[in-house]
């Protein structure tokens, strides 16, 4: 979104990668950080959709009670912006996108360097049907770029052996 010219925070998110969202093309000077938001970070991520377009919530497993996410939704349409939430729960959710790691590749029997993350990753909503994919994150031109996974590529064959052993 950044990349494209809009405005966006992420609320309660300390660890999040910086060069992670360059790498996925980010444009930092249109990214805002709030590591720490206090102890009402709904609050917080209310007043920022105002004059942004993306707010991207970090909730650290806490619960968003159903109320107070129906006026933090309806504050987000109203305003023509984006939430997502992250690491908590939302009854409400309009769309809900699950993921776990599958496996990585590059990497050889204790040396190598890490070049593809495979995610199982599961899409859910109201008005949506549920869709499960796999995605490999790999990098090109400077970015990490997320293509459909092949079935015969390396990281298929660390998954299968992982799944194997446990």
């Amino acid at each position: 979104m950044t990349g494209a010219g809009g405005q966006a925070v992420a609320v309660g998110l300390p660890r999040l990668g910086l060069l992670a969202a360059v790498e996925m093309g980010a444009d930092l000077g249109r990214l805002a950080v709030v590591p720490d938001p206090g102890p009402d970070p709904l609050e917080v991520a209310s007043i920022l959709l105002d004059g942004l377009d993306l707010v991207v919530l970090g909730m650290g497993g806490r619960e968003v009670p159903a109320a107070r996410g129906r006026v933090l939704a309806a504050r987000a349409r109203s305003k023509g912006a984006t939430l997502v939430v992250a690491g908590g729960r939302w009854s409400g959710a309009t769309l809900r996108i699950d993921t776990r790691i599958a496996g990585y590749g590059g990497l050889g029997r204790g040396y190598g360097r890490l070049r593809t993350v495979r995610l199982d990753v599961r899409v859910r909503g109201r008005s949506v049907p549920e869709r499960t994919g796999t995605l490999d994150l790999i990098p090109g031109d400077g970015r990490v770029e997320w293509v459909a996974a092949q079935s015969d590529s390396p990281v298929a064959v660390i998954s299968e052996a992982r799944r194997a052993i446990s």
